[in-house]
């Protein structure tokens, strides 16, 4: 059975309801792209939601929807140097990071560091023994925020 969208963004606007973590995947580097829809949502959730977070391009949107100003975050080093040139100037773009975290926000590098983002998000809400048998479950190294290789191999640092 495939999934099925049960609200649109305006529906879920019009609502009032709130989500407690909102999840922006890898997304257009081109904001000329994203749905308006989208980052209206995501600027009106972002405020009151638990925790915001955002997986390779996905930072692009929050960068949009002015979640990142005056924030510290990264996104994918294939399109780094493009992303921080089409974003606002008042982001912090970390050049060598896995994930970062500032306050509730968090973002990763690509896709394969969203998972590692991941775990050290359950880690922080389960704790580190849950982490770990996740990792171990689903064959994922260890590895910490400055476990970032693509900086280098894009010439970023």
């Amino acid at each position: 059975m495939e999934p099925v969208a049960t609200l649109t963004y305006a529906d879920a606007m019009a609502s009032g309801k709130q989500f407690d973590v909102l999840w922006v995947p890898a997304g257009a580097v081109d904001a000329s792209t994203i749905p308006k829809e989208e980052i209206a949502f995501i600027a009106q959730q972002a405020p009151k939601a638990k925790y915001v977070m955002s997986v390779c391009g996905g930072a692009v949107q929050l960068a949009f929807a002015g979640v990142l100003a005056g924030k510290r975050a990264t996104t994918n080093k294939a399109f780094y140097r493009q992303i921080v040139e089409a974003t606002p100037k008042d982001i912090q773009w970390v050049p060598k990071a896995r994930w970062v975290v500032d306050g509730n926000v968090w973002t990763s590098s690509g896709v394969a560091a969203g998972s590692d983002m991941a775990l050290a998000f359950v880690e922080h809400l389960a704790g580190r023994e849950v982490a770990r048998f996740i990792r171990g479950g689903i064959e994922i190294p260890e590895v910490t925020e400055q476990d970032d290789p693509f900086a280098t191999f894009h010439g970023l640092v």
